[in-house]
């Protein structure tokens, strides 16, 4: 066997590894460039994102109803307005409801079986009571506004 390279063979020369060296020289320096310009980009500050509100209880009552809603009850089952002018929210199970004066029902009953019963305040059809309720209630001495499937 003879001790010289043969022409061709593939192996590294200190030209290729000086090469190979710069190469990874000039990854490493962009790399660092690129992350002290991203570390130094600033955002101005601002308020995207961040909103402060008051919600009152009027804000929550629907737009069918009319009147100015002060409080909010809700529950499942039996369910008694505290107040007038109440919003008083039913669950979506059969709830058996009595309203006060100038109160806004919205309720989730179910559409078959036992249903939502609603009693709105005496004496009569002038109490002011209103009603959402679902297709098939029909609330005593409380007026329909609307009725949701």
């Amino acid at each position: 066997m003879s001790a010289t390279r043969r022409r061709g063979s593939t192996g590294f020369r200190p030209r290729h590894l000086l090469a190979l060296a710069g190469v990874l020289l000039l990854v490493l320096v962009a790399g660092s460039f690129y992350a002290a310009f991203t570390a130094s980009a600033t955002v101005a500050p601002s308020s995207v994102g961040y909103q402060s509100s008051t919600v009152s209880p009027n804000d929550l009552k629907p737009a069918e109803c009319t009147m100015n809603v002060t409080s909010v009850v809700g529950g499942s089952g039996t369910i008694t307005a505290t107040a007038q002018n109440q919003l008083v929210l039913g669950s979506s199970s059969a709830d058996t409801v009595t309203l006060q004066k100038n109160d806004c029902f919205v309720g989730g009953g179910p559409t078959s079986g036992t249903k939502d019963s609603v009693t709105g305040a005496a004496p009569g059809n002038n109490n002011g009571d209103q009603c959402i309720v679902a297709s098939g209630v029909n609330p005593t001495r409380c007026t329909t506004v609307a009725t949701r499937p």
